[in-house]
């Protein structure tokens, strides 16, 4: 059923844009809201990469020594183990790197596991080298052989990381080059000799990189997993949040505006473990075919480079069911908020500490924190994993998995004992009564004597209802019929007074009085039972409701700029206050 809303329609207040824009709440909290997100999201995003070298904090690299000494003059020369204990024993007061001494078998199983980000090799003719430059003769015409340092990057572990580590590799080279050309000259007289040797010899040492396992043209130089790893976490939550807006439209707790079309529906009576079953059901679907779509265009649109495409999609699957389940956790939680905590936590937070585009050892200090459990860092772990590692279990994949069961878990968990606790302390949305009065009122909008036009105040609708169902819509105007007056702008209270049964009590004489015992309105309720009271200004009132055959009724209301809704129900006479008593409106508080 739609209704066609004018601009004024006789039986409710009527709101304008300069009396919402004067509503100090109206700025307040959006302004507070915002503030703090624009805060969290300059911290986390720029504030996790605006400075990486300083950030640094122990870089794993390895040193590989695989120089053999030499034998010359009646001794011994081996450089290999002294350049290795000056690399690792180099004064670091910042632990910005951590250095590890390995064979080269050890340092390439170390990077294929993606536990070191590169490895500085000494290579077995280093100290021959070394040793035929210093016996060259200053007048030899071909320049001999240069002492060579090598460096293998890992490109598996991110640009960034390689860049980190050819740069530490540099400096290291440099500092070796500086140490070799010290005992040169030591050992050699340089004043003579061509001037490319004097450079030779000042300068003797230079560095070799190669890349270990370079990866295919196709893997974004190793960003591939990071922007898969936000498109799964990104689609989870924005599905999830679809899906609780709609399951709530469908429910008649959440209005639809599509364009000029406006709609809504009669809310339905539901637990909260049911509701959260249904969107926890439908989002878990949902993630299936999100997660599916992204890398099926991932593999044959855009053709990344994938290995593993099985093992790829039930993880990628599992964990945006993992991330959807845990948004609607928090929704269940925290209610419309829910959908801005889950941001915060699931990507504004999270990209800084997921280690995809910067390594976590080049983040600052609470990043690398939230990375411990941080959902993005988990998944991210597992498809680099995927992608690049051959699925290797130490290389982040079994603690990927175990990381999305746990997180899955606890959001079903989390989300479902909210939403049983409120179940059992009765805290739903819409009470029995307030429901029962909702459908009453549809009920009688669209009854034959209001589609006949009886009341000429009710609106016309389109469509009719029958017996067992009720209209998809609820009606603008609930009373059939017209207070004896209706606030337009300004203070005041409106409703309708009916018995411990629903039905209207005409005739009720209703008192506004205020904090000081001053009388401020009087009104008598019409046939339907309803009553509209003006006042002096906002504040804080005392309504009183008396009527023959019913107990007296007092109420404390607080009125803002705009009319406040709020029916009273009148308990009979020789009977106590009704049970049942629908659920005070925000802004008033029984007496």
């Amino acid at each position: 059923m739609r209704l066609h809303v004018p601009g004024h329609i006789p039986g409710v207040p009527r709101a304008t844009a300069r009396q919402l824009l004067r509503k100090r709440g109206l700025w307040t909290f959006p302004a507070l809201v915002l503030v703090v997100l624009s805060a969290v999201l300059s911290l986390s995003y720029l504030g996790g990469i605006i400075n990486p070298a300083g950030n640094l904090h122990r870089l794993p690299l390895a040193v590989v020594d695989q120089d053999r000494a030499v034998h010359a003059d009646g001794g011994q020369v081996h450089l290999g183990p002294r350049i290795a204990e000056g690399i690792t024993s180099a004064p670091d007061p910042r632990g910005r790197v951590a250095w590890r001494t390995t064979s080269l078998r050890q340092a390439v199983a170390a990077m294929d596991d993606d536990k070191v980000y590169g490895a500085l090799v000494i290579p077995a003719r280093f100290s021959a080298d070394t040793l035929a430059l210093a016996s060259s003769a200053p007048s030899h015409t071909a320049a001999p052989r240069q002492p060579t340092l090598r460096l293998l990057t890992n490109p598996r572990s991110g640009s960034v990381a390689t860049s980190l580590a050819q740069a530490i590799g540099d400096r290291a080279a440099q500092a070796v080059s500086q140490q070799v050309a010290a005992e040169l000259k030591q050992q050699v007289h340089t004043g003579t000799g061509s001037a490319a040797r004097k450079i030779l010899l000042a300068h003797p040492v230079t560095l070799v990189t190669t890349e270990h396992r370079p990866l295919g043209n196709h893997s974004g130089f190793g960003l591939t997993s990071f922007y898969l790893t936000l498109l799964l976490v990104l689609t989870a939550y924005v599905g999830a949040g679809l899906v609780s807006s709609t399951v709530d439209t469908a429910l008649g707790y959440q209005s639809a505006e599509r364009g000029r079309r406006w709609s809504s529906r009669l809310p339905l009576p539901i637990t909260r473990t049911q509701t959260l079953l249904t969107k926890t059901a439908v989002s878990a679907g949902l993630a299936t075919v999100t997660a599916s779509t992204i890398l099926l265009t991932c593999t044959l649109v855009l053709h990344m480079d994938v290995s593993h495409p099985a093992q790829l999609w039930a993880y990628a699957v599992c964990a945006s069911i993992a991330v959807a389940v845990s948004t609607q956790a928090l929704i269940a939680l925290f209610g419309g908020l829910g959908s801005l905590v889950g941001m915060i936590f699931f990507v504004a937070l999270a990209v800084p500490s997921s280690g995809g585009s910067f390594p976590l050892e080049a983040v600052p200090g609470p990043f690398r924190w939230l990375a411990e459990f941080e959902p993005m860092r988990q998944i991210n772990d597992g498809i680099r994993a995927l992608l690049y590692f051959d699925a290797r279990a130490d290389a982040g994949l079994d603690r990927g998995w175990s990381m999305i069961a746990v997180g899955g878990l606890l959001g079903l968990a989390l989300g479902f004992a909210v939403a049983r606790r409120r179940d059992r302390r009765g805290h739903q949305r819409l009470t029995p009564q307030q429901l029962a009065a909702l459908h009453r009122a549809a009920a009688a909008l669209t009854s034959p004597a209001t589609a006949a036009g009886t009341t000429a105040e009710a609106p016309a609708t389109e469509g009719t209802a029958t017996e067992g169902t009720v209209p998809d819509v609820v009606p603008a105007t609930v009373p059939p019929v017209r207070p004896a007056a209706v606030p337009v702008t300004g203070a005041g209270v409106y409703g309708r007074v009916q018995d411990p049964h629903g039905r209207p009590v005409p005739g009720t004489a209703l008192t506004l009085v205020s904090v000081s015992g001053h009388q401020v309105g009087l009104a008598t309720t019409r046939a339907g039972g309803t009553y509209a009271l003006g006042a002096p200004g906002p504040g804080r009132y005392t309504l009183i409701a008396t009527a023959d055959g019913h107990r007296p009724h007092a109420s404390t209301v607080t009125l803002d700029d705009l009319p406040v809704f709020f029916d009273v129900v009148l308990p009979l006479s020789g009977t106590g206050r009704h049970a049942g008593a629908p659920a005070v409106p925000v802004g008033v508080t029984r007496v």
